[in-house]
């Protein structure tokens, strides 16, 4: 288990975090826009079995440092 800034740079290199008191299928990623995206900044989304949306991230979750890293 790993601080929050650990795990988002694993996060930027293309891997998800999730922390252990979370659903198995939800994950943290992170999307990087091109030229064809609407979208002009990279940012961090959660995926789940109901689909992709923006993730709006909670103090207790940036202070924790209990994420894990997944594929």
């Amino acid at each position: 288990m790993v601080s929050f800034g650990k795990a988002l740079d694993e996060v930027i290199n293309g891997k998800g975090m999730r922390l252990p008191a979370w659903s198995p299928e939800v994950v943290i990623r992170a999307q990087f826009p091109d030229a064809n995206s609407k979208m002009t900044a990279p940012y961090l989304y959660v995926e789940s079995r109901f689909g992709m949306v923006p993730w709006k991230e909670t103090m207790i979750e940036l202070f924790s440092t209990e994420w894990t890293i997944v594929e």
